[in-house]
Formats: structure tokens, sequence, C-alpha cells
């Protein structure tokens, strides 16, 4: 076993080998290598953190392509800015810094709300980035508490740090946390959000396992990061959506030294760790159901299509191992047509290809919120017979509803 990598005590019980895998983002040409590494999940029998086992290297996760981003929900961030001022009171001339791309919609809020002093950290000339394309998950591998403490010198200590999904991607969540409280003044805030991986726990969602994201966080674990850089909760908010829903956390600075540790409770714990062990056990199960309706829909010399593609998708068919059942992999992205999904090698296409008397059914890997619009864009494809489905466990249009 492991050590676990949010409390740094705790065994780690790998429960899920996925064998080899890709890194999603490196969309190539066929004939071009791909890093891949073993991926396995995990869960902390202290703490119970749902985790990968070994995370892949941060710099194998850079994307190729300047191109590449990534989009998170922003519908709740007005509550969010509104709840955070019920809170904490900010002095008009506040030191706020957002930690990636991800907060510059945050941050534009604070500013029309009377706070011009907002930064945005710059991977390469606040962290020192020298490798092209790095992002949001090279953040947290940047950021040590060396850097943190020069930026905090540079730009005056924050009042406020937010950080919208990166924790996750931390391969030492606590430390990182940690680098970021160096950069607070004291009694300073900080806002971190991290997706809720309750719910694709319980509906045995395999999508959601990621090779950048390193911590599954629920409501009952996410705190516990805030002891040891001396950190206290003010308040936990969920914000629901599809496949998903949002933790924000919000802490502030105490001054002086921790005052003391978030214990995980016992029953969250064991709650977690039963969880996390059904969900691994029935990963053959959904894996072999998947494969039986495939062979269904292809009998008659069609195949199927993915549309998007992206981390999801690339997960839904290299996880469950469908890829022969494919023939191409459907998006929208200009610059990703012509290429290929990693693992499988399916070629990125554009929607004309979506031709039903070849392709029986369309599997959709985006999300939920903007399936009847992609639909209504490939209206051709349905009425001449053509299926699609959503590869999430949560859709309406979910394979699993026909399995």
């Amino acid at each position: 076993m492991s050590v676990c990598r949010v409390c740094c005590v705790g065994p780690v019980e790998g429960t899920l080998a996925l064998g080899r895998q890709p890194v999603s983002s490196h969309f190539a040409a066929r004939d071009r290598h791909i890093v891949t590494h073993d991926l396995s999940l995990g869960v902390c029998l202290a703490c119970g953190v749902v985790q990968l086992v070994e995370p892949f290297p941060f710099r194998d996760l850079v994307p190729p392509y300047d191109w590449i981003t990534y989009r998170e929900p922003e519908e709740h961030l007005d509550a969010v800015v509104d709840t955070l001022l019920s809170r904490v009171t900010l002095p008009a001339d506040a030191v706020i810094f957002g930690l990636s791309f991800k907060d510059r919609t945050t941050l534009d809020r604070l500013k029309r709300l009377g706070y011009p002093r907002c930064h945005l950290i710059d991977v390469v000339h606040d962290l020192g980035s020298t490798t092209p394309n790095a992002n949001i998950e090279s953040v947290p591998g940047l950021l040590t508490p060396e850097i943190a403490r020069r930026i905090r010198a540079e730009r005056g200590p924050a009042h406020l740090i937010i950080a919208r999904h990166v924790v996750e991607h931390a391969e030492v969540a606590g430390r990182f946390v940690a680098a970021l409280s160096d950069m607070l003044a004291p009694g300073g805030t900080m806002v971190l959000e991290v997706p809720d991986c309750t719910a694709n726990l319980r509906r045995q969602d395999y999508t959601m396992l990621w090779e950048e994201h390193v911590a599954y966080f629920t409501p009952e674990t996410l705190p516990q990061i805030l002891a040891a850089p001396g950190l206290t909760s003010i308040g936990l908010d969920i914000h629901p959506f599809p496949f998903e829903d949002a933790l924000v956390l919000t802490a502030v600075k105490r001054h002086g030294a921790a005052d003391g540790t978030h214990t995980v409770p016992t029953e969250a714990v064991a709650r977690n760790v039963a969880l996390t062990r059904q969900y691994a056990e029935a990963f053959g199960l959904w894996t072999e159901r998947y494969r039986q309706w495939c062979e269904r829909l292809t009998r008659d010399g069609r195949k199927l299509a993915l549309y998007g593609a992206g981390h999801l998708s690339a997960a839904f068919v290299n996880f469950h191992g469908l890829g022969e059942y494919f023939a191409l992999v459907v998006d929208d992205t200009p610059q990703k047509q012509g290429l290929h999904l990693p693992g499988c090698g399916l070629p990125i296409v554009a929607k004309d290809r979506l031709n039903s008397n070849q392709i029986a059914a369309c599997l959709m890997g985006f999300a939920p919120q903007i399936e009847d619009k992609v639909i209504a864009n490939n209206a051709g494809f349905q009425e001449s017979g053509g299926s699609f489905y959503s590869i999430f466990a949560d859709s309406k249009r979910s394979i699993r509803n026909v399995l």
C-alpha cells in the first residue's frame, strides 16, 4: 500500500487497476508516440479520500497544442461571490490572486464590485514554467513554498486567493494548499472549488476518472486539506450540476500557528471505503454490459460513433476496451479534426461524417446540458434512422437506459 496523498498518513488500498492509459489531451496522428502510464484508483483507509495510486507526472500531462483549454460550469459564480462577501469583509485595496485562467471570470466579478487589485497567476512569469503550453496541470507542481513567498514579496500578501478546479490536480493536496497559505496575509481568505465525486461513485460512472485528477473529494473529506497550513473553514457550499456537483470551501488563515486538525468522521471514512470498493467491483460487470450492447448494434456491419473528443469520451472507450465497435469521433473543434483520440486511435472528424448508413448510433461525451442543442444541429442523422445516447449515467439519454 502507498501513503495517502491528502492526509499523508493513512495507507491507500488499491481498488481498480485500469492498466496503461494515454494522456487524453495528446491528440495525434496515428503513428505518433503517445505517453502512457499505469492508471489505478485507490482509497485511503484513514481519511477516506479516493485518489490515484500513482499520479502521472505533471510534465507528462502538458498538452502538445496551445489551443487546448478546459471549461468548468460558471452559472454559480455570482452566488459564490455573494456568499464570500457575506462571510468576509475585504478592504477596498485588497490584493486578490486567481490561480489560473479558470479564475478570470471570478476576478472580473470582484473588479466590478470595486476591488481593482486582482492578479491572475501566470504559469510562465510567476511560476517559472519553461514548457510550451503548460497550463492548469502544471500549477500545483510548480507552485513551491519558495515561489509562493516570492510572489507574496513582489505583489504583497493576498487578502483573498481564488483557486477553482486546481487542488484536485495536485500530487500532494495538503502541500499545495500550504504553499497557497504562504501567499496569504494573516486573516486572509482562500476559496477552493473542486468537483464532488459522491454521485459518480454511487452511480458507478467511470468517466469520472481522469489522469489529471489525483484526488476525488466529498463534502466530508475536503476540509481536512486545511489543517496543516493553519486554515480554518468558514463555510462549505455545494452547487448542484449534472454529472458532478461543485464543492466550494471557504477558509481563513488564522493569526499564529495551526489551530488543530480536521478529522474525517469514522463513519464517513467507512462509507467512502465501502463505496469505492463497490465502484471497483462493478467495473467488470458494466464493461460486459457495454460490450454486449455494442455487439447488438453493430451486427449489421455498421459501427458506432462518439461525439466529443475529450477526456470523458476517451475514458469511456479506453477504460472499457470498446474501440473495436467505433468508427470515428465527431468533434466541432476544427483543430482536432484530422487527429486521433489517444489510446483507441479513432479518427476525429467533422459532423458531416455522421451518416446513418455507416453509423448505427452516436454516443455523446459532453455535458448533458447541451445534448438537446447538439442533437438539433444533427437532426438529419436522427431522421435517417440514427440514434443518440449519452455515455453518462445521469443523462436522460444514458446508454444505461437501454442495456
